[in-house]
């Protein structure tokens, strides 16, 4: 058991740390892990509001609102009035927040081929036991917060 923590406490330093390292996915601009998540949420589901963004990530609209600030200057997403409430600001890709998102998607592709696989040929039980861990671990990272 001991080993397996060992593992899953190194994983999560490496997925922590590689936050700090932007990359431009193919753009002129440097963008941020989090910034690309919140693209790759907005390429994923048309018609997004920051509040919708925000429940999704668990974090305040606040903070949400920051991050597309950022995103705006760098040109990768707009924002826009909701035809159907006037109250609201739906936010979209620009086209270079597409390429962006596309660049993303095909460096998980390549980069997360193995992973995949590697799921791909669990058992449905095996699967069941990785998903009831990653969601412990996951009940776990909320008390460390």
């Amino acid at each position: 058991m001991e080993e397996a923590i060992e593992k899953f406490m190194t994983m999560t330093e490496k997925i922590s740390n590689c936050g700090k390292n932007p990359r431009n996915y193919g753009t002129d601009v440097d963008i941020y892990r989090s910034e690309i998540h919140i693209i790759k949420l907005i390429g994923d589901y048309a018609n997004l509001h920051v509040s919708e963004i925000a429940r999704k990530f668990g974090v305040t609209k606040g903070a949400v609102s920051q991050s597309l600030k950022k995103l705006e200057r760098k040109g990768l997403v707009e924002k826009y009035l909701d035809e159907t409430n006037n109250t609201r600001l739906l936010v979209k890709l620009t086209d270079k927040g597409q390429k962006a998102y596309l660049s993303h998607e095909e460096h998980h592709k390549v980069s997360d081929k193995d992973i995949l696989q590697y799921l791909d040929e669990l058992s449905d039980h095996e699967l069941e036991i990785v998903v009831t861990f990653i969601e412990k671990t996951s009940e776990m990272a909320e008390r460390h917060l």
